[in-house]
């Protein structure tokens, strides 16, 4: 399986507003355009550095014909998510792939891109922040002569041909780059059958920012009674000096 490719020349899409799903969704000032914007998430802000234009997905057909994808236009809708621990979102990018099958004769290649550029998080007020993961949930599958290959910041996890990776982030730069290659031929043979033939298909299901949270740690008791302590004592000698 060989690593992802790239193109130098690949640009990314730039997205419309930034939209929510869910009954947990929170109010936001980002307006689809360039300008910076925050969304709260409950305890934590996410910050988008060039506004929607922060988020980018594409599918691109570097070679050949035999190819079926799904162009992404915009950023999907955000699904805020909240728990005891955590908060964060989740996107449904439905990035997907397939190439070859089709016994159409040549090299056929497909890449795909997305990414987070310019994303950070911080803890609003009375809250402090643990870290931030990204979770990547997706489908990649191969046959034949098919290859290819996922690009991902961290290790992958196989059921079958689904497989997840979670990856930790700075909370102050959560920029996150993710795709995949697929490629496949079609040679046919002096007798007219497939002499070389395969096929591939991947897609990008879900992925997920989690933030750690958990309300900032209030003075202990004991350290009040010491500190009290401290105050009364200054203030007996105070009273003994003034006499």
């Amino acid at each position: 399986m060989h690593g992802l490719r790239i193109p130098s020349s690949t640009a990314l899409l730039l997205c419309g507003g930034l939209q929510f799903a869910g009954a947990a969704a929170m109010a936001a000032d980002c307006d689809g355009s360039s300008d910076p914007c925050s969304v709260d998430l409950g305890r934590v802000t996410a910050s988008f550095a060039a506004g929607a234009a922060s988020y980018g997905a594409e599918v691109l057909l570097v070679n050949g014909s035999d190819a079926s994808f799904s162009p992404p236009q915009s950023l999907p809708a955000l699904q805020v998510i909240h728990t005891a621990a955590s908060d964060g979102f989740r996107i449904q990018p439905q990035l997907y792939a397939y190439v070859g099958g089709s016994g159409v004769q040549g090299l056929h290649e497909v890449v795909a891109t997305l990414q987070f550029a310019g994303l950070s998080f911080t803890a609003d007020p009375g809250y402090q922040l643990h870290g931030v993961q990204a979770v990547i949930t997706g489908s990649f599958s191969l046959v034949g002569n098919g290859y290819g290959g996922l690009g991902m910041p961290g290790a992958v996890q196989w059921n079958d041909s689904n497989f997840s990776t979670t990856v930790a982030l700075d909370p102050a730069a959560s920029d996150l780059s993710i795709g995949f290659s697929l490629a496949a031929s079609y040679v046919e043979g002096d007798d007219g059958t497939a002499a070389s033939y395969g096929a591939g298909s991947a897609s990008i299901d879900s992925l997920e920012f989690i933030v750690s949270v958990s309300p900032v740690p209030e003075p202990a008791p004991a350290a009040l009674l010491a500190a009290g302590a401290v105050v009364l004592h200054w203030l007996a000698r105070r009273r003994r000096a003034r006499r």
